[in-house]
């Protein structure tokens, strides 16, 4: 399995909710290491891919911010409840959810994160962090597409020792925000890798 990695530059992301830009979230707190692993689909990767590298990276429990479609609720609320995965919801509207699902293990990600990709690749925001619930909703000013709008936006206030993850748009990507010396270097970064995995670096612009 090949991969692309590579440091963003500043000038491609704010901590400022962005739509169609990075990141369509906010956080609360800067974060240094900020990573792209692209050049990737995830629907077709290796299903063992994430839960392999979350095993490496000592990553548990993971809380995995997902904005739920509400004709897609019922069928991920069955997936939780039959393997007992814990799950709550920061809102409930008429057309969609903000879940906040805690994946304890390898054999819960391994039930749960297809769900996860399914919903990445349709739009929905699809965000995991590492060790504590660090995920709120508020009132916040977007910018990229939704200039100037005041919007419901997941809110992350990372903390020391946290790694977070977002699916990229149409499925592409794995974004990284880090204080993590796992991702200081990308030396650092592909010693966590699966073994299947074959990463190259990649250069931004």
């Amino acid at each position: 399995m090949n991969i692309s990695i590579g440091y963003l530059p500043n000038k491609y992301y704010d901590f400022t909710p962005d739509m169609g830009g990075f990141f369509p979230f906010a956080l609360d707190n800067k974060l240094p290491y900020v990573v792209s692993m692209c050049d990737i689909y995830l629907p077709e990767c290796d299903e063992n891919f994430v839960p392999s590298w979350m095993d490496n990276i000592k990553a548990y429990p993971l809380y995995f911010c997902a904005d739920v479609p509400n004709y897609f609720k019922d069928e991920c609320e069955e997936i939780f409840k039959a393997s007992q995965i814990e799950y709550r919801y920061l809102t409930e509207d008429r057309e969609s959810s903000v879940s906040v699902v805690k994946i304890q293990d390898r054999e819960q990600l391994l039930t749960a994160f297809p769900s996860f990709i399914t919903l990445g690749c349709e739009g929905s925001v699809v965000v995991w962090n590492t060790k504590e619930d660090v995920f709120s909703v508020e009132q916040r000013e977007w910018k990229g597409n939704w200039k100037g709008l005041i919007e419901k936006t997941i809110v992350i206030k990372p903390k020391a020792d946290m790694s977070i993850f977002w699916i990229g748009y149409d499925g592409n990507s794995i974004e990284i925000l880090s204080n993590q010396t796992y991702f200081s270097t990308y030396e650092n970064i592909t010693s966590t890798l699966p073994e299947f995995v074959e990463p190259s670096l990649c250069e931004f612009a």
